[in-house]
């Protein structure tokens, strides 16, 4: 954010623009000379360095210049370097020139000398502490340094943010990032109203009354989450004060991120409690996590006049399915009936996982009340029951689609036939067309579909060569284009003789 006096925008029809720096030669040449004299300068005073960049304000754009030093001056750590402290210096010097008339130089250099002495300092280090508590005497420690684009981004985000100090309200759709908006709207306490879509109404108390600018700068602070996200939109309106105030919309989307500084987003998960933590880490271990993909706190669901944030959702790898799941594990019960009254406004069914430990839950007058799947849980959720609960959803979506299938013959041809393929071509997944394909002329294994024709070339190349060698006809299948040697060797008859555990001694017979 910049001081108010440093914003520049045009308005034309009703809506105003602020006067963004383009990401182009020219100003990146500028930013870079910007950042060089901070960088260049460190150990140097602020007064040298501010004599050094004022000279680029003359002759360019006065505002866009001192927007960039002001955002630079904000990485910067300016100490005081002295010998004693400033103020005991000025004390003492000026004690002993209040008994003393001083009229020249030379009396000045006699009083410095003998305060000197008595501080047990050099005059230099006397001349040095006297002022260095002040603005222009301090010196530059330490400058984070940034690239020239990133500057650049940084002063439009600072521009836009500006802008929206004197906004009354804003219109704001976005698409991820739900978490974290949601939670800077709460913190900077933010009055909203979701809409349809994944579109919400930011309001403030003060703008519901009259026009402030108040307002604006919590407004102004969430920017920064906001583009963030993957796609967004604002729609904001400003208040602008000339002759009589008039409100004008400042809109700005997504398309304009690459002028925009944003957040890196953290790669690593969080989790609010050790509960959720453990959870999903046994999970990812579970053989489900093959076929089902675990999210941590997936996009914002809206339900009427509240926003609801699941704490997982379970995504299908193959089929069409998806579904939620809540673990409430807080323990007051104001809490818990605001959770479970926005777990029965969910338009769809959301597993729910209670601990039965809550002191309000088991209270004689509290119900659940809930059309949602519940499960109980003591110091952690029983990964088991989730499993069988999304084995049963599995299931049942097998069942439509094999349902979906019947009177449909599904064509192939060929003598390797992906099921993957297949399932993809009628919009199914994988189970459905192993259950309803019955072909005669093929033999339906885990991933492939394999004519049998090939199958008895398989087994007459066996017998040939009077393979006997499990990993000889390991390689004499995979050479015919099969991938699942294992699979073809049972459909064949044949079994798999260890003799012990080196696999270069295991042998195949026939049953």
């Amino acid at each position: 954010m910049l001081p108010g006096e440093l914003l520049i925008t045009r308005t034309k029809k009703g809506r105003v623009y602020p006067a963004f720096a383009e990401i182009d030669e020219q100003h990146l040449e500028l930013a870079d000379e910007l950042i060089e004299v901070y960088k260049d300068f460190e150990g140097k005073k602020k007064s040298e360095i501010d004599e050094i960049v004022a000279e680029f304000e003359h002759g360019l754009n006065f505002k866009l210049v001192r927007g960039l030093r002001t955002l630079l001056e904000r990485r910067c750590i300016f100490k005081s370097k002295f010998a004693v402290e400033p103020v005991v210096a000025r004390r003492a010097v000026f004690e002993a020139a209040s008994s003393k008339k001083i009229t020249n130089r030379k009396e000045r250099e006699k009083v410095i000398e003998t305060v000197a002495k008595k501080l047990n300092i050099s005059v230099d280090d006397l001349e040095l502490s006297l002022w260095a508590d002040q603005e222009s005497e301090v010196v530059l420690d330490d400058f984070a340094l940034l690239k020239p684009e990133e500057l650049l981004k940084l002063y439009n985000r600072s521009l836009a943010q500006t802008l929206l100090f004197k906004s009354t309200g804003m219109n704001v759709s976005f698409k991820g990032n739900y978490k974290e908006i949601f939670r800077a709207i709460k913190y900077l306490g933010l009055m909203y109203i979701p809409e349809e879509g994944n579109k919400i109404r930011v309001e403030g108390a003060s703008s519901l009354l009259k026009l402030s600018e108040r307002y604006g700068t919590s407004l102004a602070k969430l920017l920064p989450v906001i583009v963030n996200s993957d796609g967004w939109e604002i729609d904001a309106e400003i208040v602008i004060r000339r002759d009589t105030p008039r409100i004008y919309h400042f809109m700005m989307d997504s398309k304009s991120k690459n002028l925009l500084m944003s957040k890196e987003k953290e790669s690593k998960t969080t989790f609010d409690s050790g509960i959720e933590e453990r959870f999903y880490n046994a999970f990812l271990a579970s053989p489900a996590s093959k076929s089902w993909e675990l999210i941590r706190e997936p996009d914002a669901v809206f339900t009427g006049k509240t926003v609801f944030i699941p704490d997982f959702k379970f995504k299908h790898k193959e089929m069409h399915i998806e579904t939620y799941f809540e673990i409430v594990g807080f323990w007051t019960e104001e809490y818990l009936k605001r959770k479970l009254s926005k777990l029965r406004a969910m338009p769809f069914n959301m597993l729910v996982a209670i601990d039965r430990n809550l002191a309000c839950f088991n209270s004689a007058n509290f119900e659940l009340g809930l059309h949602q799947p519940v499960m109980l849980y003591s110091r952690k959720v029983p990964v088991g029951d989730v499993l069988r609960y999304l084995a049963s959803i599995e299931s049942e979506e097998i069942k439509r689609e094999v349902e979906r299938l019947k009177g449909t013959r599904i064509e192939i041809e060929g003598d390797l036939i992906p099921i993957k393929g297949i399932a993809m071509r009628y919009n199914v997944g994988k189970e459905a067309v192993r259950a309803c394909l019955n072909h005669l002329e093929y033999v339906v294994f885990k991933e492939v579909v394999v004519r049998k024709e090939l199958l008895n070339e398989v087994k007459k190349k066996l017998a040939s060569k009077n393979i006997k060698l499990y990993l000889e006809a390991r390689r004499a299948i995979e050479d015919m284009g099969l991938s699942n040697p294992d699979e073809v060797l049972a459909h064949l008859g044949f079994t798999v003789k260890w003799s012990g555990l080196d696999i270069s001694a295991a042998s195949i017979e026939l049953d």
